[in-house]
C-alpha cells in the first residue's frame, strides 16, 4: 500500500508561522514609532533654539531694552518668555559709561514644561539725565 502525502501546510504550521509573523511586525512598529517620536522631539528642539537666538538678537533691536517680562505664544504653539532685568548694583551703575541688562530668553513647546534658554548681557546708554 503506497502512503498519499498531501502538500501544503498544516494547520499548526500556519499558526506558528503566523505568531512569528506578527512578532516581528510588532518589534517593527514600535521601532518605527519610537524613531518617529525621536525625530520629532529632534526637530521641536531644533526649532525652539532657533526660535530662542532669534528672540535674544531682536531684544533691543524692536524697542530699547527696559526691565521687565514679556512673553508671548507663536503661531505653531510654542510659547516664549523675555526676562530683562538691571545687571550690577547702584555704585556698578554709577562707575560705568553704560548700562547692563541681563537679558534671559526662553522657548517651550507644546507638551514640554521647560524649552530652550539662553541668557545675554546687553550694553545700552545710560538713559539721559533729567535737564533742569
Amino acid at each position: 500500500m503506497s502512503e498519499r502525502r498531501e502538500q501544503g501546510f498544516t494547520l499548526v504550521e500556519l499558526l506558528v508561522s503566523l505568531a512569528i509573523l506578527s512578532i516581528a511586525l510588532a518589534v517593527l512598529f514600535g521601532a518605527i514609532s519610537t524613531s518617529l517620536d525621536r525625530t520629532r522631539k529632534s526637530r521641536d528642539e531644533a526649532l525652539a533654539a532657533s526660535l530662542v537666538q532669534s528672540l535674544l538678537v531682536r531684544a533691543g533691536n524692536d524697542r530699547p531694552l527696559a526691565p521687565g517680562e514679556t512673553s508671548g505664544v507663536y503661531s505653531n504653539g510654542f510659547r516664549w518668555h523675555l526676562s530683562v532685568r538691571p545687571y550690577g548694583n547702584a555704585d556698578d551703575a554709577k562707575a560705568w559709561h553704560l548700562s547692563a541688562y541681563l537679558v534671559r530668553a526662553t522657548v517651550a513647546w507644546p507638551g514640554q514644561a521647560q524649552g530652550r534658554t539662553l541668557t545675554t548681557l546687553r550694553l545700552v546708554p545710560p538713559p539721559p539725565a533729567p535737564q533742569p
